[in-house]
């Protein structure tokens, strides 16, 4: 009887897993529509649709550092309908900027898989005296420099700070709430060096405008071939790549779990797919569950001191 009982409840758990899904699936998105965030979920969600024969629905609620999407995932039936896309700084960087998170990032969500990583890239304009990696470091040690990039407490400024403490940089943080803006003030000659996305950047740097110095990928950014890494340019081993997870509420099973880590790396292993997240200024990852979890455990004590010691506070 035991056995018969333990074949039973495993066929039922093999016929719950293979019924999954069997009606729409929403992903709750922290960007606007049609950011590069958005549209990389966008073609995620239409393969995954496809392979699913279920609707996956985009559900777009920006705002607030990325805390009223993961609050409506946190609160979402936790059967693995509803998925919720987390860039890092939402779990790493605004928790300790805030001073109340609206919910535990630890315990009230659950990992399902790392879906990409967002190289970002040093850049200065065509005209600049700064003609290399090491011309800025050196420069920055003789003058004040101004560095743009997006707003205090984003990833792209704790990179900054990061690269600046890795590799003994000194530059004025100048934020900005749009790449155009930093962009435009460093062609403009009001800005000596930006940290940019590629995906922005590109158009700019192979029309000839600005110039890329470093990238921040561990390896060579296969859209901007010509772009040493940091660890090329002397930061052995150094290579911060925020990045861009996919999570569900706490609670989901964890056959469900793999079930949708499964099949959503199916899905980024598809050459198109992969081509399109190339554009975007992504690389793709895949890692599951357990790697995600690790590594937002990893960031979080990185992070944490570094907010806390540049007195970082978000409203």
């Amino acid at each position: 009887m035991k056995k018969y009982l333990m074949t039973l409840a495993l066929a039922l758990a093999a016929s719950t897993v293979a019924a999954f899904p069997d009606k729409p699936v929403k992903i709750v998105v922290p960007n606007p529509a049609g950011g590069p965030v958005d549209v990389m979920i966008r073609v995620v969600a239409d393969k995954l649709g496809t392979l699913w024969g279920q609707p996956v629905v985009i559900d777009n609620k920006p705002g607030a550092s990325g805390m009223i999407s993961i609050t409506q995932l946190a609160k979402a039936e936790p059967d693995g309908y509803t998925l919720g896309t987390v860039i890092a700084s939402t779990v790493t960087i605004v928790p300790f900027a805030v001073e109340k998170f609206p919910i535990d990032p630890l315990k009230d969500v659950q990992p399902v898989m790392m879906l990409a990583r967002t190289p970002f890239v040093f850049v200065v304009a065509q005209d600049s005296p700064i003609k290399t990696w090491q011309d800025f470091v050196r420069e920055s040690r003789q003058r004040n420099l101004t560095l743009g990039s997006w707003s205090i407490g984003t990833a792209f400024h704790l990179v900054w700070e990061q690269t600046a403490q890795q590799a003994g940089i000194k530059a004025l943080y100048a934020p900005s709430a749009t790449a155009g803006k930093t962009l435009g003030d460093l062609v403009g000659g009001r800005l000596d060096v930006a940290l940019d996305a590629p995906a922005s950047s590109r158009g700019l740097i192979e029309g000839g405008k600005i110039r890329a110095l470093a990238i921040t990928s561990a390896r060579r950014f296969p859209g901007l071939p010509q772009t040493p890494t940091l660890d090329e340019l002397g930061l052995t081993g150094y290579a911060p790549q925020p990045w861009i997870s996919l999570m569900a509420p706490a609670g989901v099973p964890a056959e469900r779990i793999a079930k949708i880590h499964q099949d959503v790396a199916a899905v980024l292993r598809d050459p198109e797919v992969k081509a399109r997240m190339a554009t975007l200024g992504m690389l793709v990852d895949g890692s599951g569950p357990d790697a995600l979890a690790r590594t937002i455990l990893e960031d979080r004590r990185e992070m944490g001191p570094l907010v806390k010691k540049l007195d970082i506070r978000l409203q």
